[in-house]
């Protein structure tokens, strides 16, 4: 998990860069921090690979209530903890939809406490987030967004009902990283998600209101995971 760190100061940001990495070790999950002076330089850089956020809310600039508020507007998945002088300083953090707060100075045993809640929070919504590499740079989506992904001139495009993502990967590695979402293979070239599947004919499977070819090799395969995706 990627954790951005905000704070205008290098000592703030060393002890949350400590305490990650000692969590990281008692938890045996890999986190990596990437800290930023200020949240301007933040939405400068930002993307949406980032799985938590943590920000100081009494910054110069920019402080980390409004730096959250713009994160909002992009990204509405990303989690986002809070650490402040005063704890009244937090009270808005429910507009931001933020997990909580931690009060300065900054003990382990209550960071921890509280880090562990927002990698829950983050772990539950990384189940359903994919992160895909596209021609134009990393974009973040959510599975069930996509409708189908297609093989087309040695790219990979995703479908979704508003977009269409170009990926340069194979499509046998994205069938195997989709299947824990319910996505099956119908054709050489399509991989289909379950959640969309509306019929199937002889030699085509309704996506929504789209149709895509279905090779008779994968007919079979792709009802057996039908059925077991109803029966989940």
């Amino acid at each position: 998990m990627r954790i951005a760190l905000v704070d205008d100061e290098q000592a703030m940001r060393d002890q949350l860069t400590e305490f990650i990495r000692l969590l990281s070790a008692e938890e045996g999950i890999p986190l990596e921090t990437i800290p930023f002076p200020s949240g301007s330089r933040l939405l400068e850089a930002y993307d949406a690979t980032y799985d938590i956020l943590i920000f100081d809310i009494d910054m110069p600039g920019l402080n980390g209530m409004d730096t959250a508020r713009k994160i909002r507007e992009q990204d509405e998945e990303v989690v986002i903890l809070f650490v402040t002088n005063i704890a009244q300083y937090a009270i808005n953090g429910y507009e931001v939809d933020a997990i909580d707060y931690i009060i300065k100075p900054i003990g382990y045993y209550d960071f921890a406490m509280k880090f562990r809640k927002a990698l829950r929070r983050a772990s539950r919504a990384r189940r359903q987030k994919l992160i895909i590499d596209t021609v134009h740079g990393p974009v973040s989506l959510e599975t069930e967004s996509i409708l189908y992904i297609e093989v087309m001139a040695h790219y990979l495009i995703y479908h979704t009902k508003d977009e269409e993502f170009r990926v340069r990967a194979s499509m046998k590695e994205q069938e195997s990283l989709l299947r824990e979402y319910h996505f099956s293979r119908c054709h050489k070239s399509y991989l289909i998600n379950l959640a969309h599947l509306r019929g199937v004919t002889a030699s085509e499977a309704q996506v929504e209101d789209l149709s895509v070819p279905l090779g008779r090799a994968y007919k079979d395969a792709l009802l057996n995971d039908y059925m077991a995706y109803l029966h989940r």
